[in-house]
């Protein structure tokens, strides 16, 4: 997938035609590692552990910098990364800020104790194991090997599709069941808290704020149970009706939902992107550039996360089918024959970028074209180009 992914994906970045040119082996072992993450790791959000929940933390940090590095997703690799700092406490953060660790009194430390507690080794014992299972079901179901000759790592999907589904079947209900645990654990915890408070009234005062953050956190955590079973349709039929209902009664909200990017790989056999061009005399037509998404083939990728172009990305999408599933482009044609500044301005911030500032055209068209990264070998007179394309048609 990620052989196609870099050039395909909606605006890259400069840094995706650089992840484009890593081996073929890596690619895969970049997937692996990417299902790792986002499959297997987020159990740990979980673990009883605190070092668990940091080597958590740290994955999807990494994996969502290098997406971010690679492609302009907007808000939401940022979203998922701060999302993620719920994973974090006072004291790893003091550390980061280098604040000195609290200590109760003003004793001096003593040293760790030998031989260590039950506990302590107990605990080793548990992150040592997750350690060693996250590696032992990576080479099982991803077929890892060492290829000495070539001197490289091999991987391959070793699962059927219905191997995999019947999986989620298995654990979707299950881990709904672990995080009501963690929930429940968190609310009994600040319950005690509040049963501490000194004084009636700020025990009253606690105990009320806690009843109103425990109601509203249960119910946000039931309706998300709706989107987040959307995962397995058998699942999702086993909830409870009353969370349907309370979803159904919220959903219009966009209180919690199953937001995220595409499942499908579009662009195997080449990028499909939608060149416009314009023409006083229908005869010599100038191609129009936008600001973000791909058109002159010696024009970098732009970097313009977290903001969000939303002409640009909707063209990646008018480029995969026919212009009449896009009914909005022939508006976006009409607009720029009535040279309306503020649809200009969608394309173009800077006028003298846009060819037709001075005087709106008198023709215009569209063509759809396959684009493809260049190689690092692949040069040409003037500018270094970035892509390479092939005409395919005639768009609208």
């Amino acid at each position: 997938a990620l052989t196609y992914h870099y050039e395909t994906q909606c605006i890259p970045t400069p840094a995706a035609w650089l992840a484009h040119q890593l081996p073929v082996w890596f690619q895969k072992l970049s997937v692996v590692a990417t299902y790792v993450i986002e499959v297997a790791v987020p159990v740990l959000f979980f673990a009883p552990l605190r070092r668990l929940r940091l080597f958590a933390f740290y994955c999807q940090v990494l994996l969502q910098v290098l997406i971010i590095l690679t492609g302009n997703y907007n808000f939401f690799n940022a979203l998922t990364i701060v999302l993620a700092f719920s994973l974090l406490d006072e004291e790893h953060v003091g550390r980061w800020l280098g604040r000195p660790k609290k200590r109760q009194g003003s004793a001096p430390q003593p040293p760790p104790a030998w031989p260590p507690s039950l506990g302590s080794v107990l605990a080793v014992l548990l992150e040592l194991s997750t350690y060693g299972l996250l590696l032992y079901w990576t080479m099982h179901y991803f077929g890892l090997e060492i290829n000495w000759d070539k001197k490289l790592l091999d991987s391959k999907v070793a699962f059927t599709y219905h191997e995999f589904t019947t999986w989620l079947r298995t654990v979707t209900l299950p881990l709904v069941g672990v995080a009501f645990l963690s929930l429940a654990w968190e609310i009994l915890v600040a319950m005690y808290r509040c049963a501490c408070v000194r004084g009636c009234f700020w025990k009253l005062w606690a105990t009320l704020q806690w009843a109103i953050m425990a109601t509203a956190t249960v119910s946000l955590f039931a309706v998300s149970l709706v989107p987040f079973t959307y995962i397995d349709h058998e699942s999702n039929g086993k909830l409870w009706p009353g969370i349907h209902q309370m979803f159904g009664a919220v959903e219009r909200f966009q209180v919690v939902n199953s937001y995220g990017l595409f499942r499908r790989m579009t662009g195997v056999g080449g990028r499909p992107e939608v060149v416009l061009e314009g023409s006083y005399d229908g005869h010599s037509w100038t191609e129009i550039e936008f600001m973000y998404k791909p058109g002159n083939v010696s024009a970098a990728p732009a970097v313009v996360a977290p903001h969000q172009p939303r002409l640009d990305w909707q063209l990646w999408f008018a480029a995969l089918g026919h212009h009449h599933s896009s009914p909005w482009f022939t508006a976006l044609v009409l607009r720029l024959l009535q040279g309306q500044r503020d649809v200009i301005r969608l394309v173009q911030v800077d006028e003298s970028r846009y060819p037709f500032s001075a005087r709106p055209p008198t023709f215009l068209r569209a063509q759809l074209y396959k684009y493809w990264f260049t190689g690092p070998s692949e040069g040409s007179p003037g500018p270094a180009p970035w892509w390479r394309r092939q005409h395919v048609q005639e768009f609208f």
